[in-house]
């Protein structure tokens, strides 16, 4: 995945679901891209 275009807030998630001792995981992403969710990455 191509991530330079990733804010940082982005790429600490992803780091994180890439770390196999963090329990973060892909519903963690999606709800960082969901705006309802309160865990929603404003990227403006």
């Amino acid at each position: 995945m191509d991530t330079s275009s990733m804010s940082q807030e982005e790429l600490d998630l992803w780091s994180d679901i890439n770390n196999p001792n963090n329990d973060a995981d892909m519903d963690d992403w999606a709800d960082a891209h969901n705006p309802n969710n309160d865990a929603y990455i404003d990227e403006d």
